[in-house]
């Protein structure tokens, strides 16, 4: 039976009409792949965490002002960076084996 989670924070994301939308277009979507025979199997869970109870980069959330922070900026800045110089690093590897690998987003 398909199992669907959809995470919120609560009273923050989806109104109770919206999470009502979700259940029927997300139940819609399956069907639509997998066929009509799992309708009637398919669960549509919504779970709602409190506000503070989670957090991003070690900071509770959600506290926006960090969110458009210097502070915040420069760690996905940073994480970009080491991002960047992998994907460069594989690059490399992968003309030195004659350009071969595939696995591009061409």
């Amino acid at each position: 039976m398909p199992i669907i989670n959809i995470k919120f924070i609560e009273q923050v994301v989806a109104t109770p009409e919206q999470k009502q939308e979700l259940v029927k277009r997300m139940t819609e979507t399956f069907v639509d792949v997998l066929g009509d025979v799992v309708r009637p199997f398919t669960y549509v869970v919504i779970e709602e965490t409190k506000m503070f109870d989670w957090g991003i980069a070690g900071k509770p959330m959600p506290d926006l002002a960090w969110l458009c922070s210097d502070e915040y900026n420069g760690i996905i800045k940073k994480s970009q960076d080491i991002m960047g110089a992998y994907v460069a690093e594989q690059a490399a590897a992968a003309a030195a084996d004659g350009g071969g690998g595939g696995g591009g987003n061409d």
